[in-house]
C-alpha cells in the first residue's frame, strides 16, 4: 500500500475556525463505534493520524486532515454516543449543520458503517442530508473481515437497501488487513478529479 503525506491542518470546534482552504473536502462520519478514525488512519497508511480512542465518541471536533496536498479529510465525531442525550444532541447538529450547508469546498461523504450492523436513523439522516446538499455519497463498509464473503455480500445489500442508495458505492474495508484501500482511493481520486473540472 503506497503511502500519502498527511497531517492535521485544523481542529475547529465552531465555524471561524475553519481552516482557510480551497482544496476539495470529504466529510467522514459515523457511529462512535464504526471505526471511523482507523479507517482514516489506515487510509494514509499511518498509525495516530485520526485520533482513535479506547472510550469511542471522545472526538468533539471537526478534525480537518490535509492528504498528499490535494485533498483534505474532514473526520466528524462519531455519533451515537455523541448523540445520547438531548444536550449532545444539539451540539452534534450545531457542529455539523453549518458545515454541510456553508462549506463549498466539501465535495462528499463517507459514511463509515459497520458491515455487521444494519444502519439506524442517524446513519439515514446523515446520508440524506448529503443527498440533499448535492454531495457524492460512498459507503465504507467496515470489519469486513469479520465476516466471510457471502455474509459480507448479504449485509452490503441490506445496508444499501436501509441507506436508499445503489450498492455501487459500498466498498467492504478491513482497516486491520488494508483490505479495500485501493478501492476506496480510487473512488476518493474520481471525486477529487471531478471537483477539479
Amino acid at each position: 500500500m503506497q503511502y500519502h503525506e498527511a497531517s492535521l491542518l485544523a481542529t475547529a470546534a465552531n465555524e471561524a475556525q475553519w481552516p482557510k482552504s480551497d482544496l476539495p473536502e470529504i466529510i467522514f462520519a459515523g457511529r462512535s463505534n464504526a471505526g471511523k478514525s482507523t479507517l482514516i488512519n489506515a487510509l494514509v497508511n499511518r498509525k495516530n493520524l485520526a485520533y482513535a480512542g479506547k472510550t469511542p465518541g471522545k472526538t468533539r471536533l471537526l478534525n480537518f486532515f490535509i492528504v498528499d496536498k490535494r485533498v483534505v479529510f474532514t473526520d466528524a465525531p462519531g455519533y451515537g454516543y455523541a448523540t445520547s442525550d438531548a444536550k449532545s444532541a444539539l451540539a452534534f447538529e450545531k457542529l455539523i449543520d453549518p458545515y454541510f450547508r456553508s462549506r463549498k469546498q466539501l465535495k462528499g461523504l463517507i459514511l463509515v458503517a459497520d458491515i455487521r450492523r444494519t444502519p439506524n436513523e442517524d446513519d439515514i439522516t446523515m446520508v440524506d442530508f448529503a443527498k440533499r446538499s448535492h454531495l457524492s455519497v460512498l459507503i465504507a463498509c467496515t470489519k469486513a473481515d469479520k465476516v466471510s464473503r457471502s455474509q459480507a455480500m448479504q449485509s452490503m445489500k441490506k445496508i444499501a437497501e436501509t441507506l436508499g442508495v445503489s450498492s455501487r458505492v459500498l466498498i467492504p474495508v478491513s482497516s486491520i488487513k488494508k483490505d479495500g484501500m485501493d478501492q476506496l482511493w480510487e473512488k476518493i481520486d474520481s471525486l477529487v478529479a471531478q471537483s477539479q473540472q
